[in-house]
């Protein structure tokens, strides 16, 4: 069965006994004492380790708590339902918010126990690094699978909380905080977001707020995922990213960035925010078909604009670090003051958040000018969708299959937005300069997106033969994809140096006269420090295996 595919845990069952919930079933959430006794009993180990002139490194750094999910129930003679109740997604929140404020209490314990050392006794927090607090979210798991006509309980789209921020403790040694999901080594690397649990986004920045010496702030997922363009419409269906949740999600960052604001501590300099986590093979996203309008007509309280490119606009005004991959649209750069900035790392999507692309086919190929607006009727779970009819189209293309892992595997995206759209990119290119010219401490910046070139086969047959396009053939003429980095970096003077912008766009492309400028004015109007690169075309994009441990 296709749900053998998409495990993540496996929990041996527990007793009926100890169910608290219709449908769900788990132990309490970890207290306060038994988090303390961990850290404690994982310090003794580490310090015993250790050779006593490295005292550097003696003491407690990373504290990471895995925030676990209730097990769900799914006995056979009363199985789980196809939609997810709310009041068991408000006890699963419940549980995962109380297992923040565990945490966050035992930290504070741990504080208050070394601020009452004696002299002679053994450091218990490294006094330079600081504590560094890690959360990693747990997968939902099942005590017994759904069957495969239950996938929608493997796709989860609204998002945790933590409830009553403002009592949680202050903790007053931690100095980096990371939150980010659970790493997932049991399913394909692109279906990584199945039994997963998104968290809002504002949350992070809650969390913060109880920070007073954060430096650092470290999301390298903040939950965004895209839709699949499988070739099986009932997975299509399954798997949906409901386009109501996800504005609704974008809505609550934009929110969370104003209300925390005030509250930051002014210690916060670094940032790395990364609203998707890319596939490196390509994220197989159809660019064919129309995509959504995620500002639309819910953001008027953002006056029409994107609240994560404002969000983030805000947040950049504190940062000397920042490290950004997002769906973006100009106003990020917009009336931006950034003038403690040194390192700035932007990476946005080839579509814009209003569902416009920022790029079209080889030949201007735009099928869709503008993204198609959410409605509540429409793109909400569980909407207009109809389970029994989603379970019967299953089963018939089930039958054409027996092996559930190649129904996973067929996919029929249509990427071939390869080239920028004048109209589109030029603006975002313009307020990138703009915004440059005003970071008196910039050393570097580089703004820069991911292409891909995969086209269907109707599409491929009207490129055979071309120039227009990457190789799409490898030496034995089998199709294969071609992914591109697409971008520019600013390489600010060193010494008596006038600095450096490289562009690596393709040698049949050229930015207007004016972005020209806005860039030349950046390095003392000469084009002797320009450059220009050729595109590495690859098979597989880099990635960092660090990011999600």
């Amino acid at each position: 069965m296709i749900a053998a595919s998409l495990n993540l845990h496996r929990t041996t069952p527990v007793s009926q006994s100890s169910r608290w919930l219709p449908n769900t079933l788990s132990p309490p959430p970890p207290s306060k004492d038994a988090i303390l006794n961990s850290l404690l009993e994982m310090e003794r180990r580490y310090r015993a380790l250790k050779p006593v002139d490295l005292n550097d490194f003696i003491g407690l750094r990373e504290c990471n708590m895995d925030a676990e999910m209730p097990l769900l129930l799914n006995p056979r003679d009363a199985p789980i339902g196809c939609w997810e109740p709310p009041v068991v997604l408000e006890a699963i929140n419940d549980h995962f918010s109380a297992q923040v404020h565990a945490f966050f209490n035992a930290l504070h314990e741990l504080e208050d126990i070394s601020d009452k050392q004696l002299p002679d006794e053994p450091v218990l927090i490294r006094r330079h690094d600081g504590l560094w607090p890690v959360i990693r979210i747990v997968s939902q798991s099942f005590d017994i699978y759904p069957d495969g006509d239950c996938l929608h309980r493997y796709f989860h789209t609204r998002r945790l909380t933590v409830q009553n921020v403002d009592s949680l403790p202050l903790l007053n040694y931690a100095t980096e905080l990371r939150i980010f999901p659970a790493r997932n080594y049991t399913v394909e690397p692109d279906m990584n977001m199945t039994h997963m649990r998104p968290v809002s986004p504002r949350v992070p920045l809650e969390l913060a707020t109880r920070l007073p010496r954060l430096r650092n702030l470290d999301c390298p997922w903040l939950w965004e995922r895209f839709p699949f363009a499988f070739s099986f419409q009932a997975l299509h269906k399954f798997a949906r990213v409901w386009e109501g949740p996800w504005r609704d999600a974008r809505v609550e960052f934009g929110r969370g960035v104003r209300d925390t604001m005030p509250l930051l501590p002014s210690s916060l300099t670094k940032a790395r925010l990364w609203f998707w986590n890319p596939n490196p093979y390509g994220d197989e996203t159809d660019q064919a078909v129309q995509m959504p309008d995620l500002v639309g007509s819910s953001t008027s309280e953002f006056d029409g604009m994107d609240p994560v490119s404002l969000g983030l606009r805000d947040l950049g005004s504190r940062m000397e670090k920042f490290n950004i991959r997002a769906f973006i649209t100009p106003d990020l750069f917009h009336s931006s003051s950034w003038p403690h900035m040194q390192h700035l790392k932007v990476e946005f999507h080839p579509c814009a958040p209003d569902g416009r692309w920022y790029f079209s086919g080889p030949r201007s190929e735009d099928p869709h000018a503008t993204g198609y607006a959410i409605t509540q009727e429409e793109h909400y779970p569980p909407g207009n969708e109809d389970g029994q009819e989603t379970d019967e189209l299953w089963n018939r293309e089930q039958e054409e299959y027996t092996d559930d892992d190649e129904m996973l595997s067929m996919r029929s995206p249509d990427m071939f937005r390869i080239l920028p759209i004048a109209e589109r990119i030029t603006p975002l290119l313009l307020a990138f300069a703009s915004a440059l010219q005003n970071m008196a401490l910039l050393q570097d910046a580089e703004l820069f997106t991911w292409l891909t070139w995969r086209p269907s086969e109707e599409r491929a047959k009207e490129y055979e033969e071309s120039d227009d396009v990457p190789p799409l053939f490898d030496e034995d003429h089998i199709m294969r994809m071609v992914m591109f980095r697409w971008g520019v970096r600013y390489d600010a003077p060193k010494g008596d140096g006038k600095g450096k912008v490289t562009w690596q766009v393709g040698e049949g492309w050229r930015p207007t006269e004016e972005v020209m400028k806005g860039f030349e004015d950046l390095v003392g109007g000469d084009k002797e420090n320009v450059e220009w690169e050729g595109l590495e075309f690859v098979a597989e994009r880099p990635r960092n295996a660090m990011d999600f441990i």
